[in-house]
Formats: C-alpha cells, structure tokens, sequence
C-alpha cells in the first residue's frame, strides 16, 4: 500500500462516485454526515438527481439532443432543493449543458461541490435512489454504493410517527413493510450486478454499536484511509442538513447510540408488529433480526394475505394523522 508524505492511502484510492443508498429512516443522513467529514468526501443534502434526470430522459428523449438537455438542466437547475443547495445557478448551468448524458449532467453538478470544498470525491445520498441502481450504475461504471439496513420494524415506526409521517409517508404498517421487503429485493439483485468491491450492504444496528469499527470497515471499503473527524460528525450536523429536512434529523446533532435500537418492543402493538412480520419476516430473518414470535389473529392473517396481493394502484394509502394512529395498521382506505 503506498502512502504519501501526510501518511494517506494513495495505492488504491479512487475517485469514483459514492453512492448512499437505503429504505427513508434506515440512518442513511446519519452515514452521509459521517462520510461528509471525512477530508476527501463531499456528500450535499439529498436532492433526487438519480430519479429526476432518469424521469426526463424517458420523457424527452436522449441528452444528447440539446433541445432536450436544455428542457432537463433548466427544470433541474430551478428545483427548491438544487436552490438550497445554493449553487450559483448560471454556472451550475453552463456545466451541466456541456454534457451529452444523465450522468454527465449528474457529475457536471456534484463536481462544483468538490470544487467548493475543496474535496476530491463526491457521494449523493438519496434513499430512494436504490429503486435505480441500474440506471446508477450504467452512468457510472466505477461507482461504489452503501446500502444501510435497519431492523424493518422499526423503520416503520419511525415513518408512521409525525413528524415525518405527516409530510412523507402516506402508507400504513403494510405499506411500510412492502416497500422495506422491495428495497431489500432491488438492492440484492444490484449487489449481484456491482460485486463486492463495488457494493457494501451494512446495517444501522452495528453502525450504532461500533461507529469507530464500522466507519473504518467502510473506509476500507472505499479505499480511503479512516478520518477521526467522521466520529465528530456531529458538530456540523446542523448545518449540513438541508433546513427543511431538521425536525426529521434532530437526533444528528447528538453522537450515535444505540438508544433507537428496538424501538419497536415499547412503540409498536402486537398487530402493527404481526402486520410487518406477515409480509416481511422472511427478509428479518434472513438479515440476522429475531422475530417477535408474536401471532396474527385469523383476522389479521387474512388482512396480510389480502395486502401482499391487491393492486397497489387501486388503494388509496391512509395518512395516519398522529403518532398513535400510526400504530393502528387497520386503517387503509379502499378505492
């Protein structure tokens, strides 16, 4: 391994682009935070670039037809996000029209971030971005992606709790589960097209138990050195996470520990608990997370059988009005 005269990894080091991935409430802010102290990563607030450019090039056309690029980086330039990103919008203009493709676009604008920071390599973290991890990753061939799990039940807990289930989340236990057991699925047919040098799947549990052995592990993997300021993540938290995202991030400002671990043993009921373990305790299992070994009433087990299989379209989702309604899974609507 060589090293230069600061004592850093140059053997293996790269720059290719670091892509955070994982189900909303997984600790995918949490890693970004930790990953954006680190002196050769930037990783800016997410911004949904990945879905975004993917979306109006199915629309338009191919960028390389400037009519069409034109359409996309103006729409992407004017979104409320890039604007908090507080790029200077004519420049992020300019560079973004000299590209011919999504990912020229996509690199054209997180390369004014390495410029700002004065960092060699940037990451995006957007949660959602697993669901277009092909797309990602025929942008970016020498890409490397995070995938961040966290026990299902309590992802669900925490997206049916305000505040964040009052300005995200639309679904109930059932739809939580469903799109948890989907980005588990996505991410492992991903894995199998990166490989392991380009794909690392961690969970948020170990994360919370070890950050120090964590984050080294995952530095390995990028193939840069370990950074004791990414332990100090939390000094800058507020600052670097986007102003209209703080009420769902209070907790970054505070280091990591495992107080949210579990959660779901004093905050979720037995049928908001059967409800998720009926449609994704195969995926729990398999992760290394222990059922409750709680049983469905008959019931209950017909309302699981029934939302693994109905048409998703043909449903409105209940948006559960408080912390407490959240954790009432018989609250779904019908169309």
């Amino acid at each position: 391994m060589t090293r230069d005269e600061n004592g850093m990894n140059t053997g293996q080091r790269t720059n290719a682009p670091i892509f955070v991935v994982g189900h909303p409430r997984s600790g995918t802010t949490l890693l970004r935070l930790m990953l954006n102290e680190h002196p050769r990563i930037v990783i800016p607030a997410e911004a949904h670039v990945a879905s975004y450019l993917r979306r109006v090039e199915q629309k338009y056309g191919s960028m390389k037809d400037e009519a069409n690029r034109r359409v996309a980086v103006e729409r992407l330039v004017s979104k409320k996000r890039q604007l908090e990103w507080e790029l200077d919008r004519d420049e992020t203009y300019a560079r973004a029209m000299q590209a011919d493709s999504p990912g020229g676009i996509f690199d054209a604008i997180m390369q004014l971030w390495c410029e700002r920071t004065g960092k060699a390599r940037w990451g995006e973290k957007t949660p959602g971005t697993y669901r277009f991890l092909p797309e990602v990753n025929a942008w970016f061939p020498e890409c490397q992606v995070i995938h961040i799990i966290r026990d299902g039940r309590d992802v669900a807990v925490s997206c049916l709790t305000p505040p964040f289930s009052d300005n995200y989340d639309k679904g109930n236990v059932y739809e939580v589960a469903l799109r948890w057991r989907d980005a588990i699925q996505r991410c492992r047919r991903a894995a199998k097209t990166l490989g392991p040098q380009r794909y690392l799947q961690i969970r948020y549990e170990d994360l919370a138990d070890d950050p120090e052995g964590m984050l080294k592990g995952i530095c390995e993997f990028l193939r840069e050195d370990f950074a004791e300021s990414m332990l100090d993540y939390h000094k800058n938290a507020r600052s670097n996470v986007a102003r209209g995202d703080n009420s769902f991030h209070q907790r970054t400002t505070k280091t990591v520990n495992k107080g949210r671990v579990e959660r779901w043993r004093t905050d979720a009921d037995d049928e908001f608990v059967c409800g998720f373990e009926g449609i994704a305790g195969k995926q729990l299992t398999e992760l290394g997370y222990s059922l409750s070994g709680k049983r469905p009433t008959p019931a209950q087990r017909m309302r699981i059988v029934y939302e693994k299989h109905r048409p998703r379209r043909l449903i409105r989702n209940y948006k559960p009005p408080t912390g407490s309604a959240a954790h009432k899974p018989d609250q779904t609507q019908s169309a």
